[in-house]
């Protein structure tokens, strides 16, 4: 009988009854190094690309299975949300579509504001986006609670609480963190089309919601079409004002505290 090569017990299945150690029958090899190491980066699990797989054609029934307790086969949607987001982050940022799109914003707001384009304003800009970079998988974990405060209101009579949308809605944006990388190697190609980059993602994320919802809830497409639209932009203008708000305080707060303490 084989023994585990680690605590020398007996070998009944595929891991040790005793330590707990994945039976080891192989001598050690280069792909085995490489899976061990892809593993111990991500921490992925078997579940993570059956969770992918599944949401690419079944998000509702994904998200239902998990709320009613089927969650084994499943990768934890906050983790699952926090990998792809992350990888979506690296991957913008690394083909140098995240300062493309900033300058396409300056461009858009000089124009509408009939200025003439200023070195000095550029320079700021690449100041903050450089600040910015970092943190831009923040901002989709940020935009979470607010998209599915807005779902909880939508759908409030479907008896899922806060905590349930909070787990649908961490695996849809997940998803379409991961699905909107085609059009973000596209538009890596062809940068002059980067204005169609933010609408496209917009659109691609009331589709996906379509789908899910008429899938999770069983409505039509009409329902599900507009309240996949109002989930997305009302849960980022929520998001957006309540970081205006913070910040807005914070300034308040530094003036007066700087009043009382350096005066």
């Amino acid at each position: 009988m084989e023994q585990c090569k680690n605590c020398e017990a007996p070998l009944n299945g595929p891991y040790c009854s005793e330590c707990g150690q994945k039976a080891i029958t192989e001598r050690l090899a280069v792909r085995h190094m490489l899976n061990e190491f892809i593993q111990t980066l991500t921490n992925l699990e078997r579940g993570f690309w059956y969770t992918m797989k599944r949401l690419m054609a079944k998000p509702g029934q994904v998200v239902r299975e998990y709320v009613e307790g089927k969650r084994k086969r499943y990768f934890h949607p906050i983790r699952y949300l926090i990998i792809l987001a992350t990888l979506a982050t690296v991957v913008t940022v690394w083909l140098g579509i995240f300062d493309l799109q900033q300058d396409e914003i300056l461009s858009v707001q000089e124009r509408a504001m009939g200025l003439e384009p200023s070195e000095q304003a550029r320079l700021s800009q690449e100041k903050v986006q450089e600040q910015i970079k970092p943190y831009l998988n923040l901002i989709t974990l940020l935009t979470l609670p607010f998209v599915s405060l807005v779902s909880l209101l939508l759908f409030r009579k479907r008896g899922y609480n806060y905590a349930e949308h909070l787990a649908i809605n961490a695996y849809w944006t997940a998803q379409l963190s991961f699905i909107g990388l085609l059009p973000v190697f596209f538009f890596a190609f062809f940068p002059q089309m980067v204005s169609y980059l933010f609408p496209l993602s917009i659109l691609l994320s009331v589709v996906y919601y379509t789908f899910g919802f008429r899938q999770l809830f069983g409505i039509s497409y009409g329902q599900a079409v507009w309240k996949g639209f109002l989930t997305n932009t009302v849960g980022f203008i929520l998001m957006f004002i309540s970081i205006m708000i913070v910040v807005i305080l914070g300034v308040l707060l530094y003036i007066v505290f700087s009043k009382i303490f350096l005066h």
